[in-house]
């Protein structure tokens, strides 16, 4: 690549697996996922030191210190809806068994915005229930990737759980 001050690339796809709570046998939340949260390939550090990406869960945004070589940065967007029966009042939503198959890279600083409400850690505050079933309440969710010159140039398939606690 001319002109590319990094010898080295990295792509970072994540992976979402769903871990529902349930309350009572017949509520629960219905989880959709349609577009998994996705790095753009990134250059690494020619030697020392680390580079990161964050990816906004607002609009897929990016910031950080590693370059972009090619593709685009996007957001986790899912879709909540609450399964028939039982009184659910709330749900809260956490972030879980984060693995990313290198030592060197770290999928970190995870956000979302769901509904009308920015979630800046996780697990996060009591949210409103999401609509019942077919209606769904959107939810985004974005994270930090940060990679170190130990990394080896590949593609990486992050993955992490969505935990959803109903109350």
């Amino acid at each position: 690549m001319t002109g590319c001050r990094f010898r080295r690339c990295l792509l970072l796809a994540c992976v979402v697996c769903l871990m529902p709570a349930r309350v009572g046998a017949e509520e629960g939340v219905n989880f959709t996922e349609s577009q998994k949260l996705t790095f753009p390939t990134m250059g690494l550090p020619a030697s020392g030191g680390s580079v990161n990406l964050t990816i906004s869960p607002l609009n897929s945004s990016t910031s950080g210190s590693a370059q972009i070589i090619s593709g685009v940065a996007s957001r986790g967007q899912y879709a909540l809806s609450l399964s028939p029966g039982g009184n659910p009042v709330s749900i809260s939503i956490d972030i879980t068994g984060v693995t990313t198959g290198n030592a060197g890279l770290t999928l970190d600083n995870f956000r979302g915005f769901y509904g009308s409400q920015t979630i800046d850690s996780f697990p996060s505050p009591t949210l409103p229930l999401p609509p019942r079933s077919p209606a769904s309440t959107p939810l985004y969710i974005g994270a930090r990737a940060t990679a170190n010159s130990a990394v080896t140039p590949g593609t990486y398939n992050a993955s992490f759980s969505v935990t959803i606690f109903i109350q």
